[in-house]
């Protein structure tokens, strides 16, 4: 017994066994990483910005333009801005808004109702809420503005 505690409570031996291990690996200790690898940030020239204006007066989606100019979207979006083109919001007309009106009073969702005239949810919203339709809740009850009894107005 005294010889097994004996190999355990050994440091020479302990070193020695780790030195062998450390041996074992001919590639040594990784080295750490100190640091993140630098990002490189590229500027678009003042050629190719023009051509990824013109593209985008052309109808090739943003999302296309940012893999073509291998930039990411939301930076094209920038250089949009920056030129300040006509965008492209899909935008309702007087008659749509009117229908969309219909169709949201007979009960369909908001959502439906984009899909049907090919725009988001919150753009057939903004165009009923500015011609004067009310809204209802995600559980189809009529929004009401006013506070809720017991909630504490600021009075």
């Amino acid at each position: 017994m005294v010889e097994v505690m004996g190999r355990y409570l050994n440091p020479s031996e302990q070193g020695e066994r780790i030195r062998q291990v450390l041996e074992m690996d001919p590639s040594g200790p990784s080295r750490a990483v100190l640091r993140t690898p630098k990002r490189v940030f590229r500027r678009l020239e003042p050629a190719k910005v023009v051509e990824l204006i013109r593209a985008y007066d052309e109808g090739v989606p943003v999302n296309d333009l940012a893999a073509q100019f291998n930039l990411h979207r939301s930076t094209v979006l920038e250089h949009l801005n920056r030129a300040a083109p006509k965008r492209r919001y899909p935008a309702m007309d007087q008659a749509q808004v009117e229908e969309a009106a219909q169709l949201y009073q007979a009960g369909k969702s908001l959502r439906d109702v984009g899909i049907h005239f090919g725009v988001h949810a919150s753009t057939v919203s903004r165009n009923l809420t500015g011609a004067g339709v009310p809204l209802r809740d995600c559980h189809r009850r009529d929004r009401d503005r006013s506070p809720r009894p017991g909630l504490h107005t600021g009075d």
